[in-house]
């Protein structure tokens, strides 16, 4: 396993290649693949120092831990990261995210991410500190992205100004995540029609609805109503 693809060359193979460049992703192709083989508790930075034929202290020197190298090297792999997208509109930009998501996790082998995933899951659950890296390098950047979304549309006047945006990315990333755990890596990925009737439904709930004409109507004859009794 790489963490620039699941079944590109290894690191180093190109020519010209700064020499820190090639070790730095050596270690973390090296650690992604421990993880698979051994898991977070019985992998260590001697195993992973040994399969990327560096030193110990090169590895200390870029990661002050254990569970920082491991987030980074999830955060890196092709297809599990998100890249920030603005279409203009907030529909659109959700639609997205979702492809890129679902489209990655096809390009890059679902079923060897998900294993990985799985074991991360677990692993999170006994290591607080790798939990806390994995919260700072995977989920924070991701939940940022699509918050900007989401703030972009507030200040378009797309969305309801008083809008809880922790719990509306928790509805639009946690159906992600539910459908990933649920099959395993091995579900068909939603459609792109599936996915917009989803992100239809949230909208409904979160958008900003205009104001009926019969409510506008009345509050503007209050005024005049309360002149015409001076």
């Amino acid at each position: 396993m790489t963490t620039t693809s699941l079944s590109s060359p290894g690191p180093g193979k190109g020519p010209g290649r700064p020499r820190s460049e090639r070790a730095h992703e050596a270690i973390l192709d090296a650690t992604l693949d421990l993880l698979v083989e051994q898991g977070f508790s019985r992998m260590s930075i001697e195993g992973v120092a040994n399969r990327a034929h560096v030193g110990k202290a090169t590895i200390y020197r870029r990661w002050p831990s254990k569970a920082d190298l491991v987030a980074e090297a999830v955060a890196r792999i092709k297809g599990h990261d998100l890249h920030d997208v603005d279409t203009g509109n907030v529909r659109d930009d959700l639609a997205s995210l979702w492809q890129q998501a679902y489209q990655g996790s096809r390009d890059s082998g679902s079923g060897e991410v998900t294993e990985l995933m799985v074991k991360l899951m677990s692993a999170r659950a006994r290591h607080p500190e790798l939990q806390e890296a994995f919260t700072r390098h995977v989920i924070e950047p991701r939940r940022k992205i699509v918050a900007d979304v989401l703030r972009r549309g507030i200040a378009r006047g797309e969305l309801r100004a008083d809008l809880d945006i922790e719990l509306a990315m928790d509805v639009l990333m946690g159906l992600a995540a539910y459908r990933s755990m649920v099959t395993a890596g091995h579900g068909a990925p939603p459609s792109t029609e599936a996915t917009e009737r989803v992100i239809d439904l949230v909208l409904e709930g979160i958008g900003r609805h205009p104001e009926p004409a019969v409510a506008r109507d009345a509050a503007e004859d209050q005024p005049r109503a309360a002149s015409s009794s001076l």
